[in-house]
């Protein structure tokens, strides 16, 4: 029979384990003590001071809290919602068809997670989008419904089906828009996880200035410190990219510059002699302007571009975002957050810089970065946010979903992010 002592020192112990993990589950407590060990910064990797969670970084919102907080976030799943309710709903043999142009097909089940179908695809796009979708689940305080469905991490979003897709153009109703991969994570070009370009360029902006209090309101902004110029770097892969280049060539206010990536990624004298100057999302918020042009299909730049305490100048997009319909480019609104310069830029582009250049029209030009920090960074693009819209996107899935999901020849995610596969045989390499 155990001591009284013995009791005693279980039950303290118990006690601090259970305060260790709220402590590093829970986003609201104040805890510094690392739950495990730290690892020493390596070259190549995130060292930057983390900054205190705040709003932006809840993670753990309710479907209520979500409405009440981001009231406006949720359009395109709500379009999609009534796109299908209006022809009867999303049958198993439209997800059976719908799987043959995506890259994945996934279920949720008694709230956990499991892989049907994967298919691979560019990079690390569509392991990105099932870690963020998983994330999600594991995240809420509240079940999710059980789903079925695909998703598609191509460039451009296509097919008559209902496909979970990064965009679509005006005409493409039958697709979902979801959250793109960026979002969670693109470390192959060397831009790391959301949180840590979220964290980078804070302490960038900070380091130019900037002063934020506990709930990330500007005390101190920075713009006199930031580089009075229209900044870009990119591949003119298409049209509106080389009109770009064509305004901007000469021009006191550019800063705007082409890359040529296949010689840059060759080796580091290709690299010196493409300008030398590559920046990281960090580093573009050394700019007070910040050009942004879309590519085969839609640029997934601009998310990262919005980190920055900058103006965002681009034209009217063609691709759609799930959350592009919050761009705010009404001229002289109060809540204006976006510049939009009809095309072709090399007509227009140079009149609109000059307007936004000058003391006369600082206040204006400021409040602009100001409305995109606070209502885009902190606000409809935080992963709070992303996690709101993409649980409200499969809560409105659910309901036009009429058929039962079945997790037959799936496997746990679990399983699926060691194995890489949804199929192998045990025990053998």
């Amino acid at each position: 029979m155990p001591t009284r002592s013995t009791i005693l020192f279980v039950g303290a112990l118990t006690a601090v384990s259970l305060f260790l993990l709220t402590a590093h589950l829970h986003p609201g407590t104040e805890f510094t003590l690392p739950l495990f060990p730290q690892p020493d910064a390596q070259d190549g990797y995130f060292q930057a001071a983390w900054p205190a969670l705040t709003e932006a970084e809840n993670r753990h919102l309710t479907q209520q809290q979500c409405r009440d907080t981001y009231p406006d976030l949720y359009l395109e799943a709500d379009r999609a919602h009534d796109w299908y309710k209006a022809k009867g709903g999303i049958t198993r043999s439209m997800v059976d068809q719908a799987e043959k142009e995506a890259n994945a097909r996934l279920v949720i089940h008694q709230n956990q997670l499991f892989v049907k179908v994967y298919k691979g695809g560019i990079n690390t796009r569509t392991q990105a989008v099932i870690a963020g979708v998983y994330a999600g689940i594991l995240t809420s305080p509240e079940p999710l419904p059980d789903v079925e469905f695909v998703v598609q991490t191509s460039d451009a979003g296509a097919g008559k089906s209902p496909i979970f897709a990064l965009c679509r153009t005006a005409s493409q109703k039958a697709l979902w828009l979801m959250p793109d991969f960026g979002f969670f994570s693109w470390p192959e070009p060397g831009v790391g996880s959301y949180s840590e370009v979220r964290a980078k360029t804070l302490a960038y902006e900070q380091s130019l200035g900037l002063e934020v209090d506990s709930g990330m309101e500007v005390i101190k902004g920075d713009w006199e410190n930031k580089t009075d110029k229209l900044f870009w770097r990119g591949s003119p892969m298409v049209e509106v990219r080389h009109d770009l280049l064509r305004a901007a060539q000469n021009q006191p206010w550019s800063d705007v510059k082409e890359l040529n990536w296949g010689a840059i990624n060759g080796d580091e004298k290709e690299r010196l002699k493409n300008n030398g100057d590559i920046k990281s999302p960090a580093e573009h918020c050394q700019y007070r302007f910040l050009a942004h042009v879309e590519g085969w299909a839609y640029s997934g730049r601009l998310k990262y571009l919005q980190q920055c305490r900058s103006v965002i100048v681009g034209h009217k997009l063609q691709y759609i975002q799930h959350y592009h319909h919050l761009l705010n480019a009404q001229d002289n609104h109060p809540e204006q957050n976006y510049i939009e310069v009809p095309l072709p830029f090399e007509k227009n582009l140079g009149g609109v810089m000059e307007g936004l250049m000058g003391e006369g029209v600082r206040e204006k030009v400021e409040r602009i970065a100001e409305n995109g920090w606070k209502g885009m960074r902190q606000g409809y693009i935080s992963p709070a946010a992303n996690d709101c819209y993409f649980r409200y996107l499969l809560h409105r899935y659910a309901e036009v979903q009429a058929f039962r999901p079945s997790i037959e020849g799936a496997a746990p995610y679990e399983s699926f992010v060691l194995m890489g596969k949804t199929h192998w045989d045990p025990h053998r390499r």
